[in-house]
């Protein structure tokens, strides 16, 4: 989990917020959209807005094929269509690889934005030598210019390879959705209050129904987040089995040996060396459990693992802190149980039968 929601994502998610906004897919509508984006962005509370038809979340609004100009139509490939304004990577800060992204002065006509791994399936060598090149798709008379190329990003669950990309100016195809905040840090409620009052003026009859994008990372990682909860409970609930289990197996092993340690004591013996004798009798069986849990547990993990295109790689540091943690658990109540049997008057302990 600490690896889908780290700066592995390819952009940067810290203090975006993102809101639906009325639709009028239409040249007029856009433009009303702009002005309405440039309103929002004047406020001291936001750096930067971006109106686009998607947001990193995983819902894709289209998947054209797309084929070099020169290749046959049959050699198409399946796109993420993503349709957007000059200011979606500033907003995101999605890393420009070669050439530029949009300008928003209306000369982004027949241009398209690819990414890294749409650039690799199309064949070109580099980012670079695919600059200017041109692609078509199927049933579209437009010829479409490469303009520039983005850094790969997660665009939906890490869980799939990144798809090839290939971005849209909102001014050429009219669709939209969202509005996307990049808000200062600082007082973010301060911000929202700021964005939600210049939303009533903005988008009368609309609501400001925003949304965190760690929020919409977790509803997009909603399966993961729940079999997290349920590992921790499983392991706190296997924690205490084992651990009453423990206690009991001490309390027996005491009980049994109460004349032993009163012998002991009267010869002589220390503290220490008593605790030492329950501790010893235990270490090998922790020893044990752990050779036969450890390959099994690394089994299964990898076999989970191995569902996702970007995932941890397994260390031993996982297991080795475990098999530490439950050691000093049981060794801690071993040595509890131990002591007070050690700690009993020795007289007792030889009269008792």
């Amino acid at each position: 989990m600490s690896h889908f929601f780290s700066g592995r994502l390819g952009y940067d998610k810290a203090y975006v917020v993102s809101a639906q906004v009325p639709r009028d897919w239409s040249p007029a509508g856009v433009r009303r959209m702009e002005t309405v984006r440039d309103a929002f962005a004047a406020l001291p509370e936001v750096s930067r807005v971006s109106l686009s038809h998607e947001i990193p979340n995983g819902n894709n609004g289209g998947q054209p094929m797309v084929y070099p100009l020169g290749a046959d139509s049959a050699q198409a490939v399946v796109m993420q269509a993503m349709i957007s304004d000059e200011n979606y990577l500033d907003t995101y800060r999605i890393p420009l690889r070669a050439g530029a992204f949009f300008d928003g002065r209306g000369l982004d006509s027949g241009k398209v934005v690819l990414n890294e791994r749409a650039v690799r399936v199309l064949g070109y060598p580099s980012p670079e030598q695919a600059l200017g090149r041109q692609v078509r798709i199927p049933g579209d008379p437009t010829l479409f210019t490469i303009k520039g190329v983005i850094r790969d990003f997660h665009f939906g669950s890490m869980q799939a390879q990144i798809q090839p990309m290939i971005f849209f100016n909102v001014r050429t195809t009219a669709i939209y959705r969202y509005l996307s905040f990049k808000v200062k840090p600082g007082n973010v409620g301060r911000s929202l209050e700021a964005i939600s009052r210049k939303w009533a003026v903005l988008l009368p009859g609309s609501a400001f129904e925003y949304a965190f994008m760690d929020d919409v990372l977790k509803e997009l990682y909603g399966t993961e987040i729940q079999l997290e909860r349920a590992a921790y409970a499983a392991t706190v609930l296997a924690l205490v089995i084992v651990l009453l289990g423990v206690l009991g197996l001490v309390s027996v092993s005491v009980q049994r040996r109460v004349k032993e340690i009163g012998v002991r004591k009267v010869l002589g013996a220390s503290l220490p060396s008593i605790l030492a004798l329950f501790i010893k009798e235990f270490i090998p069986v922790i020893a044990l459990a752990s050779v036969v849990a450890c390959p099994f547990v690394y089994v299964m993990m990898q076999n989970w693992l191995s569902r996702y295109a970007s995932r941890i790689m397994m260390t031993p540091y996982p297991f080795l802190g475990s098999i530490a943690g439950l050691g000093v658990l049981a060794v801690l109540l071993i040595g509890v149980q131990a002591a007070r049997a050690a700690l009993a008057d020795p007289v007792k302990s030889l009269r008792s039968e």
